[in-house]
């Protein structure tokens, strides 16, 4: 699996995300969006992937994705 964001702020100054996915199924490429959600404080990386957790955690795909989140643990000292 390989994921995609886009985040930006509304000209209401509210600040969203989007995540895609994109993956291989029976030999077919496959893209859908995961969620879109208002991130409630700034785009920064911690905000951003403690959002992009939620969202992993919500689909059930969280353990697909574990080395990355070891990693940013040893790094931000993510919850």
């Amino acid at each position: 699996m390989n994921f995609a964001t886009d985040a930006w702020t509304s000209p209401n100054h509210k600040a969203y995300v989007a995540f895609r996915v994109h993956f291989e199924h029976e030999g077919d490429p496959m893209s859908m969006l995961l969620d879109l959600v208002e991130v409630a404080e700034s785009h920064s990386g911690v905000n951003l992937a403690n959002a992009f957790a939620k969202v992993l955690e919500d689909f059930g795909i969280e353990d697909n994705v574990h080395q990355f989140f070891i990693r940013l643990n040893n790094c931000w000292n993510l919850p």
